[in-house]
């Protein structure tokens, strides 16, 4: 388990896979991490499967480029019928297509990373993206319960996706320190 103490008071986390990777990322505040280097931090008897991990394809982009172009046309299609529907006042016509419009984007949106790159199929790396975002985010929240301002500070301060960091603000007043991971004896981390 580990310990988080502020102030006189303090509480105690289960050890999970999200508190590791928040300690891997307070351990060396300002550097990018990878998802994938994460995932071995967080389990390092497993380590040995990361070499694999890091070596698997994947089944190619999530939306090819034809895809993608289909996409945009459609909604370009959408759009002109949103302007004609709202000239002869049919706003609950454009209304709804502009439902239609919103689902494209979330779906493009999802099928593309910054920058607009391609998000791989079937990637380990994405898997891994995906599990270690949900495993931090569920940790900070864990956080926020005992401490709403440490919790906030975190959420703030940890940035994920593909590489993860921690960017400390200067002026939180929130400092994180953690300590050396020993053999599992059932010994308190802070």
């Amino acid at each position: 388990s580990w310990t988080i103490a502020r102030g006189g008071a303090s509480f105690r986390l289960r050890d999970t896979k999200g508190v590791r990777y928040l300690a891997g990322l307070i351990e060396h505040p300002g550097v990018e991490r990878h998802v994938l280097d994460l995932v071995e931090l967080a389990d390092p008897e497993g380590a040995n499967g990361g070499a694999v991990r890091k070596t698997l394809g994947d089944a190619g982009p999530l939306i090819d480029a034809e895809g993608k172009d289909a996409y945009r046309r459609r909604i370009e299609q959408l759009r002109d019928e949103i302007d004609q529907a709202e000239t002869f006042g049919h706003y609950e016509k454009a209304a709804s297509l502009q439902q239609e419009i919103d689902a494209l984007v979330r779906q493009l949106a999802g099928a593309l990373g910054l920058g607009g790159r391609d998000r791989r199929a079937a990637s380990a790396a994405e898997k891994a993206r995906l599990n270690v975002t949900r495993a931090i985010r569920a940790a900070i929240a864990r956080i926020e319960q005992w401490d709403q301002d440490a919790g906030r500070a975190l959420d703030r301060d940890i940035s994920t996706g593909a590489f993860c960091c921690y960017h400390p603000a200067a002026n939180s007043g929130i400092r994180w320190r953690t300590e050396p991971r020993l053999p599992a004896s059932g010994v308190s981390h802070n």
